[in-house]
């Protein structure tokens, strides 16, 4: 820094990780700030200009900063700093708690003191027009791939040894304070006053959440005197139609989000896979509605603090034996364990899922527990009720299943549902060997406990009320 100020630049080197150069001359302020550099170049005559590259950036803040500047006096008596440009590269855009690889945030002034602003990168690409005051922002974007800031974390295995999909990466992390659903400090959008945001209206054309392909969608929300309301939420795409409305009201640990969401899908399996919700389901025509909440912004979604119900309804899709995951939490154990942990080993029939004409049913969320509530199963083979509990923090069951065996050749049905022709006569073979068909043994309850990667299976003996141990296949 020169002494006087007033005969050079002033010059801050924050560790190479920021550069600031600050130049005064004839009552006029230029500032340039420098991202991961140790010396900013020379600054403007008047006004500010950002640029540079970060491994982090936080689209809203630097958003915020230029619509500050951009809205403050201009005028070279009044010691105001008008906006020039930000342009800064990041090797991940952080935005409302998703994250975008190698961005790029662009921000120039606009007539009548708005801003446009633009964002670039592999999973996010368009323009916003922020206008000065409260008016509409308006966006366009070519395509938003948005994906939770832990969904790159690595896949851990089990104590069964199979690989374990991490809690985080589709509920931040609810282990990290079992029974606790307040927003962590710092957590997206948790110093955020939804009441100020702007209405939005944003339109875009490829919209994907995690794998899930969700097409073009339609944003529209307002502010209110709590905080913000979702008036739409429109995502269509060939084979499934969403609509959801909402509020977030709050801020801080009074933050909390609350969604009613209905799903049209012809195939609920593959768009729960997408989310990171699936897994147990292939295939499945039907909807689904959600009514949830949890504490926080809609950045800070939980799993393990979600308030609610989820109501499903499908039809002709199958219940797959896949990894454990987060679709455990529908209680939908993969019907095709179940036979073998009996004294009979069918698993060669049911290699391929359990298939069903329909599944109906809801699960209720609360206190960091997923309760089923009348979910039933119905398929060519057998009926089934599943009653109880998932433990989403501590990730263990506590469920009874039912099991009713249709009447009938039950193994020749499932061995057609297993592999066509081949399936059919693996199946008729089975029967003829076996002392009776399957479909003559009477109905059975099994209780499911213990974590979800290796849950222990026992059947309950009717008569006498007590569960009998119904052991483990080789290896499991």
């Amino acid at each position: 820094m020169p002494l006087p100020v007033s005969r050079g630049d002033v010059e801050v080197n924050l560790g190479g990780r920021t550069a600031l150069r600050v130049r005064q001359q004839a009552g006029r302020t230029g500032v340039r700030v420098e991202l991961g550099a140790a010396r900013a170049p020379a600054p403007p005559p008047h006004g500010l200009v950002a640029g540079g590259r970060a491994d982090r950036l936080d689209a809203i803040g630097w958003i915020g900063l230029a619509r500050a500047a951009a809205s403050g006096p201009t005028d070279a008596g009044s010691g105001g700093l008008p906006l020039r440009q930000v342009d800064v590269h990041a090797g991940r855009l952080e935005l409302l708690g998703g994250t975008f690889p190698d961005g790029r945030v662009s921000v120039q002034p606009a007539p009548a003191g708005a801003l446009a602003v633009r964002v670039q990168g592999p999973a996010l690409q368009g323009s916003l027009s922020v206008p000065a005051g409260g008016a509409t922002v308006t966006g366009r974007f070519q395509r938003v791939h948005w994906r939770t800031a832990s969904a790159g974390t690595p896949a851990a295995k089990g104590p069964d040894g199979r690989t374990r999909t991490p809690a985080a990466d589709v509920a931040g992390d609810p282990r990290a304070a079992p029974g606790s659903v307040a927003p962590a400090a710092g957590a997206a959008g948790a110093g955020i006053d939804p009441a100020r945001i702007p209405p939005l209206s944003l339109d875009i054309a490829d919209m994907r959440v995690a794998d899930a392909t969700l097409g073009a969608v339609t944003f529209r929300s307002r502010p209110t005197a709590a905080g913000l309301r979702v008036e739409r939420l429109q995502a269509r795409a060939r084979d499934q139609a969403i609509d959801v409305t909402g509020a977030w009201t709050g801020r801080g640990t009074a933050a909390r989000t609350h969604l009613v969401a209905g799903v049209d899908s012809d195939d609920i399996g593959a768009l729960m896979q997408g989310l990171g919700l699936g897994g147990r389901i292939a295939g499945g025509d039907g909807n689904m509605h959600v009514d949830v909440g949890w504490a926080g912004s809609p950045g800070v979604f939980s799993l393990a603090a979600l308030e609610g119900v989820l109501t499903l309804d499908a039809r002709d899709g199958r219940l797959l034996e896949v990894e454990p995951g987060a679709g455990r939490v529908l209680g939908l154990l993969s019907i095709a364990e179940l036979p073998r942990r009996l004294t009979l080993d069918f698993r060669d029939f049911f290699a391929k899922g359990f298939a069903f004409n329909r599944i109906q049913g809801s699960v209720r969320f609360a206190d960091g527990q997923a309760r089923s509530e009348g979910l039933r199963i119905d398929g060519p083979a057998a009926a089934i009720a599943i009653r109880g509990h998932a433990d989403l923090l501590r990730e263990r069951f506590d469920q009874t299943i039912e099991v009713r065996p249709k009447t009938g050749n039950l193994l020749t049905a499932v061995g057609a549902l297993a592999g066509g022709p081949v399936g059919a006569a693996l199946g008729a073979a089975a029967n003829a060997v076996l002392s009776r068909p399957l479909g003559e043994i009477a109905a059975r309850t099994y209780r499911v406990t213990g974590p979800w990667s290796d849950p222990d299976v026992q059947v309950v003996d009717e008569r006498s009320a007590r569960p009998v141990a119904a052991g483990k296949p080789a290896g499991g």
